[in-house]
């Protein structure tokens, strides 16, 4: 890496982040924030007087937060209630899949040797099928054997949940029966198949993240009940935040297995009739998750970034995999039930270049990009993205999108892209050669370089200054001793100073 150049990049992006003299584009929202008081995917339901829910950090089993109910014999039930669990790349629960439920559970003080239901405290999965009829339910007993107990999961057993129909809602209730009596703390929410099998995601499953934001954390998105790999220092802290009193911290220690995970927006549809306003994560608003952008908008996507504990020799000896960025993609809506329903050629990722330093204060990063010219783009969706051999402690806060110009395309009058680009190999897969295509909006340093997938260099195809224009360059399939490569994945990496754009194509032999 050119140091130097990164450093002079850094005090240009210090000087963008003041606008000085600028017009300032529309804000058309604050995604956030990670100010909510509430757990994302998850409300409060009945709170009867003498019953208290609170989305805790008194105790938790995983990260920081629990779901929590403290009560008196009341009028009614105290529940925490689940939305809709089946919902973005899932979209449905699936039939005849022996499912894995329950959660983690803590108990002080409850009622012990209940006689009656209204006396008991349980976790009830309830799934529902394409006409919102009721399919089934699961009820697991919460163990008031005895009045204190410490940290333990509450499944069912192998069998016990074989959908006979596919659930288009799933909905998770954490319950105090009436005269259930004491406090007891509910984490770590599981949902997924046994031997393997692929039942479907739940969201949020250690209930972590605030309104308005999905995590997906290893090994299987964090809904198997377990966290790996690092992820599980990944929380909503008050250590540090840019505005507010919160912010979101990955903390990856040097020893974590590789592997990636990200926290991210729900999707947002991009133009509506609601009129234009994002969801703000800090309101208890849930349901305005509208956008005011169309086909040819020019987006920027704006966060602030803190680093500490980092490791520049590793930066620069795996910069496509010691990296944190954005990953934003492009999706045919945002429903329940529309799976993962991708525009073709989303996600993106793109990555930060971070100064070569082990420590640096709260930075803006930004990238702009275009509104496909797709009519199928209808949503859009930003994760915070640590990559697989990435290290350190960042923290991530105010997470914004603004439209800062219009086109009738990705160009300029005078043909310039209006964005940095980087388009998907072609052929893909490929054997033994293929075309790459990039653009720059703005004369600079550029290279391009071939990663495998452990984070190594392969190939330099360009490293050097280029003017603003759109080029194409073609990788043989060789690396930079003229050897051909293996059959595999492989990355390539468009590095512009600020930040870079990686895509992903296959080697097939």
């Amino acid at each position: 890496m050119k140091w130097h150049t990164n450093i002079v990049w850094l005090v240009l992006l210090t000087i963008l982040a003041v606008w000085s003299g600028v017009a300032q584009p529309a804000n058309i929202n604050s995604i956030g924030g990670f100010e909510s008081t509430l757990p994302s995917y998850w409300t409060m339901g009945s709170q009867p007087a003498g019953s208290t829910l609170s989305w805790a950090t008194d105790q938790s089993r995983s990260v920081m937060h629990s779901l929590k109910v403290t009560k008196s014999a009341t009028s009614d039930s105290a529940a925490w209630m689940s939305e809709n669990m089946v919902d973005y790349w899932s979209d449905r629960h699936f039939k005849n899949v022996d499912m894995k439920i329950g959660a983690w559970v803590k108990t002080q003080g409850v009622n012990t040797s209940p006689t009656a239901e209204d006396q008991k405290w349980t976790i009830v999965y309830a799934f529902y099928d394409s006409a919102g009829a009721k399919i089934g339910e699961t009820k697991l007993p919460v163990d008031q054997t005895v009045a204190t107990k410490a940290w333990y999961a509450d499944t069912n057993a192998i069998g016990a949940t074989i959908l006979p129909k596919d659930a288009w809602k799933t909905i998770i209730r954490f319950v105090g029966g009436k005269n259930a009596t004491g406090t007891v703390w509910a984490d770590d929410f599981m949902l997924y198949g046994r031997a393997g099998a692929w039942a479907g995601q739940n969201w949020n499953a250690s209930v972590e993240m605030p309104t308005g934001w999905i995590y997906w954390l290893p090994p299987n998105g964090g809904n198997d009940g377990l966290l790996e790999k690092g992820y599980e220092n990944t929380v909503v802290t008050t250590e540090a935040a840019h505005s507010g009193l919160k912010a979101l911290k990955f903390n990856l220690p040097f020893t974590r297995v590789t592997g990636d995970g990200f926290v991210g927006t729900k999707r947002y549809l991009l133009d509506a009739p609601l009129g234009g306003v994002l969801l703000n994560t800090t309101s208890s608003v849930k349901d305005i998750s509208a956008l005011s952008a169309k086909m040819g908008d020019i987006l920027r996507v704006t966060v602030w970034v803190k680093g500490s504990s980092l490791v520049p020799d590793s930066a620069a000896a795996y910069p496509s995999a010691w990296a944190v960025g954005f990953t934003y993609g492009f999706f045919k809506g945002n429903g329940n039930n529309t799976g993962f329903n991708n525009v073709s050629g989303y996600p993106v990722d793109m990555q930060f270049v971070f100064p070569p330093v082990t420590t640096f204060d709260w930075t803006q990063y930004y990238i702009d990009i275009p509104v496909p010219a797709d009519p199928e783009a209808k949503a859009l969706e930003i994760r915070l993205h640590p990559y697989s051999r990435f290290t350190g402690t960042v923290y991530f806060d105010d997470l914004t999108v603004q439209v800062v110009g219009v086109t009738t395309g990705v160009a300029t009058g005078d043909g310039l892209p209006k964005t940095f680009e980087l388009g998907q190999n072609y052929p893909n897969p490929f054997n033994p050669s293929t075309r790459i295509q990039y653009g720059l909006p703005r004369d600079g340093n550029v290279s391009l370089m071939i990663y495998n997938v452990l984070g190594q260099r392969v190939r330099s195809l360009v490293n050097e200054a280029r003017t603003a224009g759109r080029y194409e360059v073609n990788w043989d399939g060789k690396d930079d001793q003229g050897k051909s490569v293996g059959s595999g994945l492989y990355f390539y990496r468009l590095e512009t100073g600020q930040f870079a754009l990686v895509q992903k194509m296959l080697m097939l032999k």
